[in-house]
């Protein structure tokens, strides 16, 4: 009898016991999942009693740092050779250099040669000219991903000084009405014109790009020999008022925006 009464002894210890941890445990683990903050920002238990968090700083922004000056560039238009190749009436070669300032606003500098040869269709009238042109302005890249491929907005204003050959053996006195062969040499003439420029350029590989654009060209002054104006103005295009051109540029650019876009 005496054992069995110890045994029950022991069992109601133990369990009691049990309970007893099981019930601190779960106290315990509800005090570290359930809290309350006050108007502090203080985290505190059930109990009251404040629940120590460790801080973290928020993580800054990382913004990369935009150089005013972030790279050049060089490069040369495909387009006139491939007119000279195919045997137009004129042709140009033409490079650039440019700079890139905060990858957004692209000062341009153009130079090239003009050249023109041509024969007239109806008659025996000719014309002749070589001679270089320049081009200076601007392009601002409309893509807000600088670094990416770029939509390009431009204006440039081109000047030319240049001589011309035009002879033309049929030329008939228009008060006469005889035959006036006119044969004449190194005339003078010069064009100062602007270019509304619209272009894409897209990256292919590395510092490797290549660049299309499209411009509308008018022209601001002009001079030439009174009785005998060129055919053709270096860098401009067939003289008129105004008149379309294009160029397809091979661009090598060094510096910061040669990185991956963003």
């Amino acid at each position: 009898m005496r054992t069995v009464l110890l045994i029950i002894l022991v069992f109601v210890s133990v369990a009691g016991w049990a309970q007893e941890t099981l019930r601190v445990d779960s106290v315990a683990e509800a005090d570290t999942v359930f809290y309350t903050v006050d108007s502090l920002g203080i985290k505190r238990d059930r109990n009251g009693k404040i629940i120590p968090t460790k801080w973290v700083e928020p993580e800054k922004d990382k913004k990369e740092k935009q150089y005013f000056l972030s790279g050049f560039a060089f490069g040369g238009d495909v387009v006139g050779l491939v007119m000279k190749a195919a045997g137009s009436t004129w042709s140009q070669f033409e490079i650039m250099g440019r700079l890139s300032l905060k990858e957004k606003v692209f000062p341009i500098f153009e130079f090239g040669v003009g050249t023109s040869t041509r024969s007239g269709n109806t008659t025996n009238n000719s014309f002749h000219t070589s001679a270089p042109y320049f081009r200076g302005g601007f392009d601002i890249n409309c893509n807000k991903r600088r670094r990416s491929n770029r939509f390009m907005l431009g204006f440039r204003v081109g000047y030319s000084s240049f001589s011309y050959d035009y002879s033309n053996p049929d030329q008939e006195d228009p008060v006469w009405k005889v035959p006036v062969p006119v044969d004449m040499k190194d005339l003078s003439g010069s064009a100062v014109w602007g270019e509304a420029v619209l272009g894409f350029e897209a990256k292919i590989w590395s510092f490797i790009r290549i660049g299309w654009n499209g411009r509308y060209k008018f022209l601001f002054t002009k001079k030439h020999y009174e009785y005998g104006q060129p055919w053709y103005i270096p860098g401009y295009g067939i003289n008129g008022s105004n008149c379309w051109g294009g160029t397809a540029n091979v661009i090598f650019e060094f510096g910061r925006s040669m990185k991956k876009g963003r």
